[in-house]
């Protein structure tokens, strides 16, 4: 496979552009794009076969679940079971951002996406193409990075391209990424919440918003 590259204006992205990713990504294409975090490896998130595709060029294993990237926390509402008061605090706070929470899954989530743990992760991103992405495909986008498992974080097309070009269908270039680190992950099914992971957002910010492990 043939990997295109096209550069999007990362502020101000083409329409046209836009459309050629929600193209793919609606018949189960792999579209790479620049998030504020990182590049993420998109796919539609309700389509299990474009979910394995993930997975094959990750390289990673059925039992880890996959991180999704949504336009609005109405979008949120609609692919979590509950949304607790907590939980909604974190997104008022911290969305569009680098925060990505952990929540019960609805029906309507693919088993092979949460891994069969019943739970997903969604984060709304900030940064211009992200965010044009999303209201364009008007659906849920996996989030993963786009990279091998384990492998350096992509924080600029052409890192991508080294790791899994000729896998994808698509990248969409727009520079390297403001902030060149992951989100931070927040379990919201725990009570108190824990950070799975320690990303963008610091512990300290958290805690002024929700109580912690």
């Amino acid at each position: 496979m043939k990997t295109r590259v096209i550069p999007v204006e990362p502020k101000s992205p083409q329409p046209d552009v836009l459309q050629q990713a929600c193209e793919i990504l609606r018949r189960g294409g792999l579209v790479a794009f620049p998030t504020d975090t990182l590049y993420a490896l998109g796919a539609n998130a309700l389509d299990p076969a474009a979910i394995e595709r993930v997975l094959t060029v990750k390289g990673r294993h059925h039992g880890k679940p996959l991180s999704v990237l949504v336009p609005s926390v109405e979008a949120a509402a609609a692919l979590a079971a509950t949304l607790p008061d907590g939980t909604q605090a974190l997104m008022r706070a911290f969305w569009p951002g680098a925060l990505t929470v952990v929540v019960r899954a609805s029906a309507k989530i693919p088993s092979i996406l949460t891994a069969a743990t019943g739970t997903v992760g969604l984060r709304m991103p900030a940064g211009a193409v992200a965010r044009a992405l999303l209201a364009a495909f008007a659906g849920p986008v996996i989030g993963t990075s786009a990279n091998k498992t384990g492998a350096a974080d992509p924080a600029d097309a052409k890192t991508v391209q080294k790791a899994i070009g000729g896998q994808i269908d698509l990248v969409l270039d727009g520079g390297r990424v403001a902030l060149g680190v992951p989100s931070t992950v927040i379990d919201c099914t725990a009570e108190p919440a824990r950070i799975l992971r320690e990303g963008a957002i610091s512990r300290a910010a958290l805690q002024a918003k929700i109580a912690l492990v």
